[in-house]
């Protein structure tokens, strides 16, 4: 997985400010096609290795998993 972690300061409410960055684009014939071709292999790497180009309900679900193991859920005792 790779997305980038913004991290800024709000210096109004003095609060850290986070958000996750991933370039997105429109899953097209295109992406299709590189998905197939990764996936077969035919022109070089591991076959049937896992492509970098998924579908968008496989991106959302890979997402999801990814945000789970790297970030720790923490209760807002602020805003109970």
């Amino acid at each position: 997985m790779d997305y980038s972690l913004l991290v800024g300061f709000d210096e109004d409410r003095k609060e850290l400010v986070l958000g996750i960055i991933d370039f997105m684009r429109q899953y097209t014939w295109d992406k299709h096609l590189e998905t197939w071709v990764k996936a077969s292999g035919i022109l070089g790497g591991p076959k049937n290795a896992a492509p970098t180009i998924i579908s968008p309900k496989q991106y959302k679900k890979r997402f999801r998993k990814a945000m789970t193991t790297y970030f720790l859920t923490v209760p807002e005792p602020w805003n109970s």
